[in-house]
């Protein structure tokens, strides 16, 4: 194993060092080792951005202090079930505080993540409708909604409104590599006539880490009769969120982001706060248990007027709640008297991106935007990015993400895909090839990371560079899945991971 020192640099700033030590400490994982084809080596782990990490004190807390009292919630007759709903109501406050939500703002849980937060809220407002149902209910050109994205947009912000019922509309980018607002007033101004225009942006590409002014293109969509919603997936776990700035102009009408992402966040499911005018009937959306005032014997029935509470049908994920509540205040803390995760991030962020820049054949994608969270995906030349990938794991313990990230159509403006080219690319995958899919590696930080591991990030990228030629021999590519595969690979992950679950 290399003896590169990843702990720590003399260069290290010792004040935010020394803020960051104690929850770098108490993140589980941060001693592990794993097994590979070459060795055991300690694991490094840089897909933030995919997923968080468990965090000890939050683990303990759960499992201590709310495991006893675990209950259904929606009763107050006993000490369990009253402990549980006051809880379960503390961390919703505690949830809408951290945004800023305003008294006509409703908080919703939703089971997968901000894909589960978008399509939600495009159900509450009668956006969607069955597949078998839309071309019989379809609705005139003028009468459709029509909703603006821009060009970074994950899959989970662009999707579910391409298979609604209205006219999706994508916002070119601008010189800053974000998207243009003076593109998006003059859109506005083209779609004057539409009655219902939605603005969904948003705030941080997962790809380049760059971030969108969206309070700015709330104001515009403001301006214009619209409604502006924000996706906070990719920073929501580093970045302040304001749901109401002072200017009223910028509000945000909806946000969403995937609490899994923070740290201690794992395990939850995703958040949805919106203005809960948006919700444009007296059904739920999910009839059944907690939805109802009173069901009789005949067929009757009245169901709850307030949209958070006739929402939040069934038993509720109390537990996801609770441990999403706890990473926002462990967010808060981190942060300190200001913003000490962003000037963190930003000092790890730039030594990674100077770093790639040096190595010869590396190509950062928009590399040239260098204020940016902490997000950086490239390629090599020559290399498939799903090899560079399995190397860094396998011969560095470095976790890495290959692949498109869930941002195809970001991903062509990225790396330049012409319709033509594009086309080709997806008739070779229908055909079963997919050694043409674009993609890239990611890597991806916090600031609980150190500087010597970042260096030692950019060590191993450049070691990949050396000895590709040897290094490439130990594996064979499988063109059906795309992922490269080694030797080792048949023998033992099975049975690995089987042992997981044995009590």
């Amino acid at each position: 194993m290399l003896s590169i020192n990843r702990a720590s640099t003399a260069e290290e700033p010792a004040s935010l060092l020394e803020h960051f030590a104690p929850f770098r400490e108490h993140t589980i994982g941060g001693r592990h080792v794993i097994s590979t084809p070459y060795g055991r080596h300690p694991l490094l782990y840089a897909d933030w951005t995919a997923s968080g990490r468990l965090y000890e004190p939050i683990e303990r807390k759960i499992q201590e202090m709310f495991g006893p009292y675990v209950s259904n919630p929606h009763t107050e007759s006993n000490t369990t079930g009253l402990t549980m709903t006051l809880a379960y109501n503390e961390a919703r406050k505690i949830i809408k505080n951290h945004v800023n939500a305003g008294p006509g703002d409703a908080l919703l849980f939703c089971g997968n993540g901000t894909t589960g937060a978008v399509n939600k809220l495009q159900r509450l407002m009668g956006l969607k409708l069955p597949e078998w149902l839309r071309e019989d209910y379809l609705c005139a050109p003028e009468d459709r909604p029509v909703i603006f994205v821009s060009h970074m947009e994950h899959h989970s912000n662009l999707l579910p409104w391409q298979e609604g019922i209205g006219d999706v509309v994508t916002v070119p980018a601008g010189a800053d590599g974000t998207a243009d607002l003076r593109e998006l007033e003059r859109l506005l101004m083209l779609y004057r006539n539409r009655r219902f225009k939605i603005g969904s942006f948003t705030a941080c590409s997962n790809v380049t880490g760059i971030h969108i002014p969206y309070h700015r293109l709330a104001a515009a969509m403001h301006r214009h009769g619209g409604v502006c919603f924000v996706d906070f997936a990719a920073c929501a776990p580093y970045a302040s969120i304001n749901m109401h700035q002072a200017d009223p102009l910028e509000k945000l009408d909806a946000i969403f982001f995937s609490p899994h992402k923070f740290l201690g966040g794992p395990g939850t499911g995703g958040v949805l706060l919106f203005d809960s005018g948006l919700s444009r009937g007296q059904l739920p959306d999910e009839p059944g248990g907690g939805t109802v005032v009173w069901v009789d014997a005949w067929g009757g029935r009245r169901y709850i007027h307030s949209v958070e509470v006739r929402e939040d049908s069934g038993t509720p994920g109390f537990l996801q709640a609770f441990r999403t509540a706890l990473c926002l205040k462990l967010k808060e803390a981190m942060n300190g008297d200001g913003g000490f995760m962003l000037a963190r991030e930003q000092q790890l962020c730039s030594r990674l991106l100077t770093g790639l820049h040096s190595i010869p054949g590396c190509t950062i994608l928009a590399g040239e935007h260098t204020r940016r969270h902490g997000i950086v995906s490239f390629n090599l030349e020559d290399i498939h990015y799903n090899l560079v990938v399995r190397l860094l794991n396998d011969r560095f313990g470095i976790q890495a993400r290959g692949g498109c990230s869930c941002a195809g159509p970001y991903g062509h403006h990225l790396l330049g895909l012409d319709r033509e080219l594009s086309r080709e690319f997806i008739q070779a995958i229908h055909a079963g090839d997919q050694s043409r899919k674009p993609g890239w590696v990611r890597l991806s930080l916090h600031p609980i990371m150190t500087d010597g591991e970042v260096e030692f990030m950019i060590h191993a990228v450049h070691s990949i560079v050396r000895h590709i030629s040897v290094w490439r021999q130990d594996y064979r590519y499988n063109r059906s899945t795309n992922s490269w595969v080694h030797p080792a690979d048949e023998a033992g992950n099975e049975a690995a991971v089987s042992g997981l679950f044995a009590l």
